[in-house]
């Protein structure tokens, strides 16, 4: 969720993605943007800082398991 400076036209995918969140449709920033490497490598040090002992690997696959039932 990320791209605040992109400007212009918003796309039907992005549309879509903004109206089942409940997203203004005028907000900057892009749900359905991919986020680049620069970004995947500063949010991998964010993980490891706030879960040192990769507690949200087991977060996220507990959630996952629940879901899934």
């Amino acid at each position: 969720m990320t791209s605040p400076g992109r400007h212009g036209r918003i796309s039907r995918t992005e549309r879509a993605a903004r109206a089942a969140t409940g997203m203004p449709g005028r907000h900057p920033e892009h749900l359905t943007y991919r986020p680049g490497r620069a970004e995947w490598c500063q949010l991998a040090r964010w993980l490891a800082e706030l879960w040192p002992n990769d507690e949200y690997t087991a977060i996220v696959t507990n959630a996952w398991r629940h879901d899934q039932q």
